[in-house]
């Protein structure tokens, strides 16, 4: 019987790391994953998601995304603002929503669950010259919708950005899971 608790404890562990991590983001037992999609061929950089903190009375869970250029010399690459990601909203099937902020205040938790107006969508591009090696990235708090009915509803919500670099333009992003 020991045998398979190890085993089951083995594959879960392997399963975690693969979809970038599992964090308890309420006291109610739910439970956030992220699953990255796989780096657009053709695009000269490697793209990461990861989650880095859970739900804690200070702050909401985090997530990083990480760019790194892989080309052979400086390229100049074309991120939605702030870069490297910047979708903010993601909607559930069943309409619930999930929001990145990039800073948080203490007043956006409000009833023990942390909890955002924002519509998102900032609509700016920017620019910038990565070296071979140079890697950029942005931290995000992940934030209960507040039209939603209850804290952190459960399902998959997407969130998908582009990029462009030598005129051509990639999409890459990740799913996080509620349950």
């Amino acid at each position: 019987m020991q045998r398979r608790a190890v085993l089951g404890a083995l594959a879960a562990s392997a399963t975690a790391g693969c979809l970038g991590g599992v964090l308890d983001i309420a006291s109610d037992g739910a439970r956030l994953s992220l699953e990255t999609d796989p780096v657009p061929d053709g695009l000269p950089a490697t793209l990461s998601a990861e989650l880095v903190s859970t739900a804690t009375p200070e702050h909401p869970p985090r997530l990083r995304v990480g760019f790194e250029c892989t080309a052979d010399e400086p390229r100049t690459f074309r991120f939605s603002y702030p870069g490297p990601f910047a979708d903010a909203v993601s909607t559930a099937t069943d309409g619930s929503r999930l929001v990145f902020e990039y800073e948080t205040e203490s007043n956006d938790r409000r009833d023990g669950c942390w909890r955002s107006t924002g519509s998102g969508g900032w609509g700016a591009v920017e620019r910038r010259t990565l070296v071979p090696g140079e890697r950029t990235g942005i931290e995000w708090s992940v934030l209960n919708h507040s039209g939603n009915e209850s804290c952190f509803p459960p399902g998959r919500y997407r969130f998908e950005d582009r990029y462009g670099v030598d005129g051509e333009t990639y999409e890459w992003g990740f799913r996080l899971r509620i349950r």
